[in-house]
């Protein structure tokens, strides 16, 4: 396996890893902060195109479509994900978005026509238990319980895109894949706040400052990273490294934002991390053997 696609996964990890923290930081509503990451993300990555003289032309007209496809599931991952966090914590929202590589694991056998693992059931299991000890209140009344919700669906989403940038990664450069996806992104939600027409607030200069950075370094450096390393790094190696995103991100969330864990919510945290490795360990076994 080679050396630079792992260390490429591993600084974007580390860089998503902060991503809760932005979301906390930046006082404007989701749906404005997922246009603003997008925005800076494609505008950064279009520069980055433009002055290294990339082609943007795809050899097949069925890439158009799915750069267009992920671009939409992108926005709904980011969407859910900055949801999940605004309306509960940044431990709730990173901790549910790590149980997409369980996603993972159901998804690309079906997709790439392999045989389904049954011994996968197993850490299906201890993750429903895991997200059972996460919710405080079975009642959508619940910010956690609804933090968790959005969480849940953001994972789902991420985890189709991982298989659609495995597809794609193997034909184009990251750089041109991240660049794709991000302006589909900034385009769709474009037209959805063009439609909702959301309070836009009056957002100090730090704010838009904060939403840059995001855009720029943790969201188009990161993504275009993340996209490199699948070259030669398979979704389910991946998923592994993915795991230390919500130990980074709960990490900064305590240091700066004094967040705390309850117990109840430690012994969730730890029964879904075990469950992600064990899963995503399995399978990377059987990746070695194949």
């Amino acid at each position: 396996m080679d050396k630079k696609s792992l260390l490429s996964v591993h600084i974007a990890v580390l860089l998503f890893g902060t991503s809760g923290l932005f979301v906390k930081l930046i006082p404007m509503s989701a749906l404005l902060i997922t246009l603003g990451r997008a925005l800076f993300s494609a505008l950064s990555l279009y520069l980055f195109v433009h002055f290294r003289h990339y082609s943007l032309r795809l050899y097949r007209i069925q890439d158009y479509f799915w750069n267009l496809f992920a671009g939409l599931i992108l926005t709904i991952h980011w969407f859910f994900f900055i949801m999940s966090i605004q309306v509960s914590t940044v431990a709730i929202g990173t901790i549910t978005f790590a149980t997409y590589p369980l996603f993972v694991v159901f998804l690309e056998p079906y997709v790439f026509k392999e045989k389904f693992q049954y011994k996968n059931l197993l850490s299906v299991l201890m993750i429903a238990i895991g997200i059972a000890f996460l919710i405080p209140s079975f009642q959508l009344t619940n910010a956690m319980t609804l933090g968790i919700i959005y969480g849940l669906i953001s994972s789902f989403h991420y985890a189709i895109l991982s298989i659609i940038n495995r597809h794609l990664a193997a034909s184009y450069d990251s750089v041109v894949v991240t660049l794709y996806e991000q302006a589909v992104a900034a385009c769709v939600m474009t037209i959805v706040i063009s439609i909702i027409n959301p309070p836009l607030g009056q957002g100090a200069f730090k704010d838009f400052l904060y939403l840059m950075i995001y855009g720029i370094i943790f969201t188009a450096l990161a993504h275009s990273l993340y996209i490199h390393g699948l070259k030669n790094v398979k979704a389910q190696t991946a998923s592994i490294i993915s795991v230390l995103e919500p130990v980074y991100s709960i990490f900064l969330a305590i240091l700066f934002l004094h967040e705390r864990l309850a117990y109840q919510e430690m012994i969730g945290t730890v029964m879904i991390f075990l469950a992600v490795m064990v899963g995503t360990m399995q399978n990377k076994a059987k990746e070695d053997e194949t």
